[in-house]
């Protein structure tokens, strides 16, 4: 090997955001309006069975670990995907500062903060019950 040449290692961390990137984006197309549909059309509407407004149904469903992480998933994933597809569309218009490692830190930072409220907040909510 030549004094030159650089070993080449794998961007893990690339890899990452654009998976979550990827999954964000699935999410946001598929899930978020099936759940729209069915939670708040189809149910109001008496045609499916959903989870009313009340408070003691909210908490017992709530205390479900499944539901806890079916949330989880519908807020924290789109917040990646926004994060990553805001952060391009800066570099496309060719915002220098966007490739810097203070804005991926606010972009990507944003989405984590987010999803840790998210799980501050399912955590607190409801017990876990099971």
């Amino acid at each position: 090997m030549n004094e030159h040449s650089t070993k080449k290692r794998p961007a893990f961390d690339h890899l990452f955001f654009w998976f979550m990137f990827a999954q964000g984006g699935v999410i946001a197309a598929l899930l978020i309006p099936v759940h729209i549909l069915v939670q708040g059309i189809l149910g109001p509407l008496g045609i499916v069975p959903v989870v009313d407004r009340h408070y003691d149904t909210w908490i017992s469903i709530l205390g479900n670990p499944l539901v806890k992480l079916y949330i989880l998933v519908l807020i924290a994933f789109p917040f990646f995907h926004f994060a990553h597809r805001l952060r391009y569309l800066l570099v496309d218009l060719g915002v220098p500062a966007a490739k810097s490692l203070p804005a991926q830190a606010v972009f990507y930072g944003g989405a984590v903060v987010i999803s840790l409220i998210t799980i501050w907040l399912l955590l607190t909510t409801a017990p876990l019950s099971l």
